[in-house]
């Protein structure tokens, strides 16, 4: 399942106790690569209609683990999502930038399909040790 795409895409994330599920629809392409699969996409916020979002996933077969890096209006942010160990990020957090600990539950992927595919990430973003918000992020793909 290589080439362009329809990209719909789940958030499911809990902050500070309150449950929020976005959803976003867009295109992009995917691609196979030496190490895995790379999907790069923009969508819009289906809800609002106007928010929107670029990014690009690096699906790391061997260690099975994900970069993701996203855009948007307010600013962007890069992970290293890796179930085997904690990693780190920062995020602009209004004029300064928060510093978060990642601990990443899934990094799952199938992409074998000729017409169909999807991406689950699920992780944690901590203050120290505390979590500040969990995430579900799920992505279906599908062949144009």
């Amino acid at each position: 399942m290589e080439g362009q795409v329809t990209v719909k895409v789940e958030s499911r994330s809990c902050f500070g106790g309150v449950n929020d599920v976005i959803h976003f629809e867009g295109s992009g392409m995917l691609e196979k690569t030496d190490y895995g699969w790379h999907l790069r996409y923009d969508a819009v916020n289906k809800e609002d209609g106007k928010s929107a979002i670029a990014s690009d996933i690096k699906l790391e077969k061997e260690m099975n683990r994900a970069v993701v890096i996203n855009e948007s209006a307010e600013g962007g942010y890069g992970l290293l999502l890796d179930p085997k160990r904690a990693t780190a990020t920062q995020i602009q957090a209004g004029e300064g930038v928060m510093n978060l600990n990642v601990s990443t539950r899934e990094v799952k992927w199938d992409l074998g399909a000729k017409k169909r595919g999807t991406i689950n990430l699920q992780y944690a973003l901590l203050v120290g040790l505390q979590p500040l918000s969990v995430l579900n992020l799920t992505v279906i793909l599908e062949k144009d």
